[in-house]
């Protein structure tokens, strides 16, 4: 008799497990946070992850078999993407269990993440209402590429390696009013780049604040 006949819940639990071993490795939780915001090649997640070509693919191989990422091929080009648009808020849920319940997370949030730049003084329907009515800047710091492949209605794009470098930091100061509040996101809770973007514009005399999550989340809560 076939072993799932004599327990099927068993094998259901087994294919469950095919899952959460995909996700015990800090990598692949890193790819799937690139490909939340939207398609990339192998290329140029090595390039944004800082990791070999041959290490992303050895990652994606194991996503693929777990059924969380698929791909196509266009020309030499293989194109991923993630499969379902349910693991973002799966990957919500972990960072929640983990936040709550290890204390070497928490503690890492309290003491170096987040008494770095403060969170937008607007709840998401306040926010919206105010980028429409063009009271506040929403500002996004994530690369070009991923802002073309999706952003939230009324923000504006300026990668946060143009704050970076003083030869395009004043370029893009120039554009943002110090009359109007500033509010930046960018991949995610836990994407650095929404906290330093903060922190240079404050400095630079800008009301900046940010929110509590990135683009995946908010196109999650408006779908």
């Amino acid at each position: 008799m076939d072993s799932c006949e004599s327990n099927l819940k068993l094998c259901l639990f087994e294919q469950l497990a095919q899952i959460g071993k995909s996700l015990g490795h800090a990598n692949r939780l890193l790819i799937l946070d690139v490909l939340a915001q939207g398609s990339c090649q192998v290329e140029v997640l090595s390039f944004k992850l800082g990791l070999s070509v041959a290490n992303v693919s050895k990652h994606l191989q194991h996503l693929k078999q777990a059924g969380l990422v698929v791909n196509e091929v266009q020309g030499t080009q293989r194109i991923y993407q993630l499969s379902d648009e349910a693991i973002v808020p799966l990957i919500q849920i972990l960072r929640q269990i983990a936040e709550n319940q290890m204390a070497e997370v928490a503690n890492l949030l309290n003491q170096k993440l987040l008494p770095r730049a403060p969170l937008m003084p607007f709840n998401p329907k306040e926010l919206k209402q105010a980028v429409q009515e063009k009271k506040v800047t929403l500002l996004d710091v994530r690369p070009s590429d991923e802002y073309l492949a999706g952003h939230i209605d009324g923000a504006i794009n300026l990668p946060i390696e143009s704050l970076d470098h003083p030869t395009t930091q004043a370029l893009a100061f120039a554009q943002l009013s110090q009359q109007k509040p500033i509010v930046v996101y960018c991949r995610g809770p836990y994407c650095l780049w929404s906290y330093e973007a903060v922190e240079k514009l404050q400095a630079n005399g800008h009301m900046a604040s940010r929110m509590p999550e990135g683009y995946p989340e908010w196109a999650m809560q408006q779908s």
